[in-house]
């Protein structure tokens, strides 16, 4: 999980569907996708803040909105009936699936800029830190073309922004998450160690190929959840 998140994000919507399929309870599987976040994190955001892409004023102005939405939105998300948060959590799937389908559409990034606006760009933030707090689910995807299309970000600079002005949101919705949640240490340490490696390569290879490999990472991701949803339908 960590390579995909490092690179396009979406890996939570395969994660916690599968970690629900095991019968663990969807506040615990949100916890353990979050700690896996948290490993993201660990093992990127050193990468992209020392790539020359990594804009320190964006990043400082998107924290806000970002952390302040996750928290309203994790500690509604404790306090739900197991039976609705399942079902909410079910819901949230196919929308994160909209997130990361969304990429799909091939267009030139100076037309996505030409369109640019600030207001729209920090409403749409504070709906991130909702969206994160509460399930973060393609929430990266999500977050690379708000930077794109209101900030006038490139895709790499977008991802750098993403990584950084997330680290206060990821840690805050996993502590919270994790008081109420109920799982094996030993879950935690493989999930989080699993995906700092695989987040530390993951980012070191979307630095080197830059912008268009970003892209097409997404692209690519999008497809595969196609597959996987035409494959549930059949089967």
């Amino acid at each position: 999980m960590g390579v995909v998140t490092s690179i396009s994000g979406g890996a939570g919507v395969f994660a916690i569907p599968t970690l629900l399929a095991f019968g663990i309870p969807p506040v615990s599987a949100l916890a353990l996708n979050r700690i896996s976040d948290i490993g993201v994190l660990t093992g990127a955001a050193r990468n992209y803040f020392k790539s020359n892409k990594f804009d320190f004023k964006t990043t400082f102005i998107a924290v806000w909105p970002i952390t302040i939405g996750a928290l309203i939105a994790v500690n509604i998300v404790v306090k739900l009936p197991e039976n609705i948060l399942n079902a909410i959590v079910l819901g949230a799937v196919v929308i994160g699936m909209f997130f990361l389908l969304s990429p799909v559409k091939k267009r030139d990034i100076k037309d996505i800029q030409a369109g640019s606006n600030y207001l729209l760009g920090f409403s749409a933030l504070f709906i991130l830190g909702l969206w994160e707090g509460a399930f973060a689910m393609a929430g990266a995807t999500f977050a690379v073309l708000i930077f794109v299309r209101f900030f006038k970000k490139s895709f790499l600079e977008a991802r750098s922004i993403q990584i950084i002005a997330a680290i206060p949101e990821t840690f805050i919705s996993a502590a919270i998450l994790s008081y109420h949640a109920s799982f094996k240490i030993s879950w935690a340490i493989a999930i989080f160690a699993s995906s700092a490696v695989g987040a530390y390569l993951g980012s070191k290879l979307a630095i080197r190929k830059g912008d268009n490999f970003i892209r097409l990472s997404m692209v690519a991701i999008s497809i595969v959840m196609v597959l996987k949803v035409l494959y549930d339908l059949i089967k």
